[in-house]
């Protein structure tokens, strides 16, 4: 599963301002440097989770709450413009909670009762996500809550983690969350996520409706292992890439993993090169591309070598498919 990232100068600089070098934060994550002043970089589950853990041991609280209100996470998660365009709180944690897992790899669980809803955030495999991670998402829902109501002083009702949290947080709930060794938790009263809001529209949420519905739907066609491959080798291999450590590198696990996975999978990286190679090859064929282009756009090292490739692949020439198509 891929998600797509921002490391712009913008947030180059942002970071900067706060002591954390980016380049620093990357380089533990194992994401390659080229993600810098890419407007949208795409990263895996294990990328994702390793760059959370490295911010994590990086950032410092006060920087933390500041980047989780709204007027900051609204700029480029767009399952929290379609909470603003809610019609109150209770329907903009529903809409929140069912897009979620579009921007990043985090189940958002809501519990409701008569009387309140309860929120608590983990990893979509059931793993805890780290404390940075959940006051963040914790802050974020309530500054949506509060810009949406235009209510300033709402408060939850209780929340709770496994850790002291940092003074600047306790100052923006207004309260004091309470220590929860089992995990994290954020409760409203139903009566206060009721509360109209000020920022509903409906034009807007009919623009955002069926474009998240369509990410969500390409994000279940194919969620495995070698489809992740793939497309990785689909960006890499016009640049030169096509080994297995390459690879590897690029999606921030060892070779021996990237084969390991595979092979739960029932196939290899060999399989998945070929496979991809055959698909671009096709689409290039279609394009009235000359065989020396589509070689270097496939790593190829000329149109020889491509063209009994593609007999392998296919059990025709390349004159034959070009007859065909």
């Amino acid at each position: 599963m891929f998600y797509d990232v921002n490391f712009d100068q913008d947030t180059v600089r942002m970071f900067e301002g706060v002591g954390v070098d980016m380049e620093v934060l990357l380089k533990e994550a194992g994401i390659p440097h080229r993600a810098i002043n890419d407007e949208k970089f795409s990263i895996t589950t294990d990328q994702y989770k390793a760059l959370v853990e490295a911010m994590d041991r990086h950032m410092n609280a006060e920087f933390v709450v500041e980047i989780s209100k709204v007027d900051s996470v609204a700029s480029f998660n767009p399952e929290f413009f379609a909470g603003l365009c809610a019609e109150n709180g209770l329907e903009c944690i529903r809409r929140i909670s069912r897009f979620k897992k579009i921007v990043a790899p985090v189940q958002m669980n809501v519990t409701e009762d008569d009387e309140k809803v309860t929120i608590s955030y983990n990893y979509n495999d059931g793993t805890p996500i780290p404390r940075m991670m959940y006051v963040h998402a914790q802050i974020s829902i309530l500054s949506i809550i509060r810009k949406g109501t235009g209510i300033i002083t709402l408060k939850p009702e209780k929340i709770s983690g496994n850790f002291d949290y940092p003074q600047a947080a306790i100052d923006y709930f207004g309260l004091v969350p309470s220590m929860d060794k089992a995990g994290n938790e954020i409760v409203f009263k139903k009566f206060d996520l009721k509360c109209p809001f000020i920022t509903k529209n409906n034009r807007m949420w009919d623009f955002l409706e069926g474009e998240l519905n369509q990410r969500l739907k390409e994000m279940e066609i194919d969620q495995s292992f070698s489809a992740t491959v793939r497309k990785t080798l689909i960006e890499l291999l016009p640049s030169g890439y096509s080994d297995a450590d390459k690879i590897a590198f690029e999606l921030g696990i060892s070779k021996r993993t990237l084969q390991r996975r595979l092979k739960d999978e029932h196939t290899s990286f060999n399989e998945q090169l070929n496979h991809t190679r055959e698909l671009m090859v096709r689409n290039y064929l279609k394009m009235d591309m000359n065989l020396d282009e589509i070689a270097f756009l496939v790593n190829y090292s000329d149109a020889k070598s491509l063209s009994r490739a593609f007999k392998v692949w296919t059990g025709m020439s390349v004159s034959v498919y070009r007859d065909k198509v």
